[in-house]
């Protein structure tokens, strides 16, 4: 990034850091996919309910990526879940701990899980999933949920 877009961008990191937050997220969880042996497509755009496509033995699996850089939430809406998609959800740490080489955090569900067991809460004007309703064994680095490549 050039001086001149760091000074027009002065005070707006906010907003940075949601658009590098949700990019981070689908490159990293690319990157784990491709590195446990799946061929990859990511998909561009901002309006798209697949964010990665991945060929497993007997199928293509559809990938949607949240990622966050805090322990609270992620914003997901109960009327966007598709239960044919995975969603792999990625705490990327926050600025301290990537300081200290922490690795981001993965937590993968099934649309159907989401659906069954509810996992999206509502909140006064919003809906999503909580890091603490995901940071268990049965979603956490939970990579052998997915159909094998």
């Amino acid at each position: 990034m050039g001086a001149g877009q760091r000074k027009y961008l002065k005070g707006k990191t906010a907003i940075i850091d949601k658009y590098t937050s949700h990019l981070a997220g689908e490159f990293l969880v690319a990157g784990e996919l491709a590195r446990r042996g799946y061929p990859i497509t990511i998909t561009m755009g901002n309006a798209k309910s697949v964010d990665i496509y991945a060929g497993a033995r007997e199928c293509v699996i559809k990938v949607d990526a949240k990622a966050g850089r805090g322990k609270g939430n992620w914003p997901i809406a109960k009327s966007s879940i598709n239960e044919d998609v995975y969603y792999i959800f990625v705490y990327l740490q926050d600025k301290n701990r990537i300081k200290n080489n922490i690795a981001p955090e993965y937590f993968v569900v099934s649309g159907k899980e989401v659906i069954s067991k509810n996992l999206v809460e509502t909140w006064q004007t919003r809906q999503g999933i909580r890091y603490s309703t995901l940071n268990t064994n049965n979603y956490k680095e939970r990579w052998d949920k997915l159909p094998p490549p």
